[in-house]
């Protein structure tokens, strides 16, 4: 229930020339991309998005060091409301609102390099406990990571990894009164090649994982938390759908990317999914078989897309 909301207010400070580069500050409430948008991210498929409030500062470097960008950002996740069964049931109309109690920053660095194309490095910090009207994790989690990549180019292979791993503390559900161990990790893998023919083919293989919690019972807590990420372009719609998710999973594809018009692309998917760890749940579905008996493999699905250019 959200027919008027402050998605973004915020005010911008630009000033040139400062250690060899141009910085940028913004602060107020904002959406933020940062990397590879696998961790923190404004949705550009869903009908909701993620916002914050706080400060984000960049810096891009000029001339010798063009390359290099720089940026802190601290902020105050939006929690979105209302999200209580009475709200809900009676249509109520309540604004979205942030708190102290949930808090995230970042740390980001990227910079070309000849050979390998482009590297990123990064850290995220995700601080929350509950409130006296929300249940919640309680996370007190850091995400550190890096990225290599190379952009797709005619007649040439590209290629992308991300890895990140994940450490602290949190419960397995807001209702879970006991503070867990947190471990968890990700990686991501993309190798592909464009061809320098007509409708310019590309073809590329792709892997995700994200570990699961491989024992319910002990006092660790091994699922990886994909923070406030976006999945589409890796995974498919995530409207109403959203299969996958970047959580105890394993998830091997292919991925054909055609281009007949300048305007017009088209891409088909295909990714088969076996959970991580048999006893955690499935993605956000919350299907979940404790002992394990169940296997680890949950099917395939196939996403085929056209997009036009107006």
């Amino acid at each position: 229930v959200n027919p008027t909301e402050l998605l973004r207010a915020y005010l911008e400070f630009h000033r040139p020339d400062v250690l060899r580069g141009n910085i940028t500050a913004q602060a107020g409430r904002m959406t933020l991309d940062v990397g590879s948008r696998r961790f923190v991210a404004r949705n550009r498929f869903r009908n909701t998005i993620n916002s914050f409030t706080g400060i984000d500062i960049n810096w891009h470097g000029s001339k010798k060091l063009a390359d290099m960008h720089l940026r802190g950002f601290w902020a105050l996740p939006v929690v979105r409301l209302p999200d209580t069964a009475d709200q809900l049931f009676h249509n109520n109309i309540v604004f979205d609102e942030e708190s102290f109690d949930l808090q995230l920053w970042g740390i980001f660095a990227a910079n070309n390099f000849a050979k390998f194309g482009r590297g990123e490095l990064f850290i995220f910090g995700l601080h929350e406990q509950d409130t006296s009207n929300r249940l919640t994790q309680n996370r007190q989690l850091f995400t550190p990571g890096f990225r290599l990549f190379r952009t797709p180019a005619s007649a040439s292979i590209d290629y992308e990894f991300e890895s990140a791993f994940q450490m602290g503390q949190s419960h397995t559900s807001p209702v879970a009164p006991r503070t867990l161990d947190h471990f968890a990790h990700f990686h991501h893998l993309t190798a592909g090649y464009t061809f320098s023919t007509a409708w310019t083919p590309r073809i590329a293989v792709l892997y995700d994982f994200a570990s699961g919690d491989n024992n319910p019972d002990d006092g660790n807590n091994g699922r990886f938390d994909t923070l406030y990420s976006a999945r589409r372009f890796d995974f498919g719609p995530t409207g109403i759908y959203g299969a996958l998710a970047r959580t105890n999973m394993h998830a091997p594809g292919m991925r054909l990317n055609l281009k007949p018009h300048n305007r017009l692309t088209a891409s088909m998917d295909y990714r088969a999914l076996w959970l991580a760890s048999s006893r955690d749940a499935w993605g956000f579905t919350g299907v979940r078989d404790p002992d394990g008996r169940s296997g680890s493999f949950v099917g395939s699905q196939l996403d085929a897309q056209i997009q036009w250019q107006l």
